[in-house]
């Protein structure tokens, strides 16, 4: 992509995906810290670093397309921020499956193993498939997460999130791909189903705050079934 190719409202535009993922990944981080405390700060962070990474790649684009500055580094830190945050909000995200903090280090090892190859064989490869897997497996777990509470309409959202993203394989690897038609089917899959995440996300917190209310009543709720 260069400045010529892309227009500043399409660069603009792609701050619209990135606020959707950024918001609907922190109220799922927000699950991680009612049910096991000591996760949730990690699942926090790890969801800022997914928007960080998001941030920081539209960023790039508005700044090649307005300015015609070109900052790799920019472009460069959307993977590797998102794979490491995907698996501290994977880890919030199992705690809340299991009811309870599980432990840090297989999901230490996790990234170790994949920092550890991709320098060991100076390739990108192991960061790309360890950001991408890992944001998918983070709808997956939420999906499993809305089914438990029978919130049906999110893991509704969650797979048509699912199916947006992967929609924007055979976007990408399409001959057109560089027009600038295409870039805006691209960017309008993917804000779609960032959208879509978001709102999974607003209806697993609300069948999951139904749920907590309901196992444990509050003490005006207490009081009314005693009487």
């Amino acid at each position: 992509m260069n400045s010529n190719d892309y227009t500043v409202v399409l660069a603009l535009e792609d701050f619209v995906p990135t606020g959707l993922a950024l918001v609907g990944f922190w109220i799922l981080a927000g699950l991680a810290g009612q049910v096991a405390p000591r996760v949730g700060p990690v699942a926090r962070v790890g969801a800022a670093l997914i928007g960080l990474g998001g941030l920081a790649k539209s960023t790039w684009k508005l700044l090649l397309a307005g300015f015609s500055i070109d900052l790799p580094w920019l472009e460069a830190a959307l993977f590797p921020l998102m794979a490491v945050g995907a698996v501290g909000l994977i880890w919030g995200l199992a705690s809340v499956l299991r009811g309870r903090s599980l432990p840090w280090w297989p999901f230490a090892a996790v990234l170790a193993v994949t920092a550890g190859v991709a320098a060991e064989y100076a390739i990108f490869a192991p960061i790309f498939a360890l950001a991408t897997t890992g944001v998918t497996t983070i709808s997956v777990l939420a999906a499993i997460i809305a089914g438990r509470r029978r919130a049906w309409g999110a893991v509704t959202f969650y797979v048509v999130g699912l199916a947006c993203v992967l929609l924007l394989v055979p976007l990408r690897n399409h001959p057109d791909h560089e027009t600038l038609a295409m870039q805006w089917v691209e960017q309008s899959t993917n804000t779609i189903g960032q959208a879509a995440l978001l709102v999974a996300a607003w209806l697993t917190a609300r069948a999951h705050h139904r749920a907590s209310t309901t196992s444990h009543p509050t003490p005006a709720q207490e009081g009314a079934v005693s009487s």
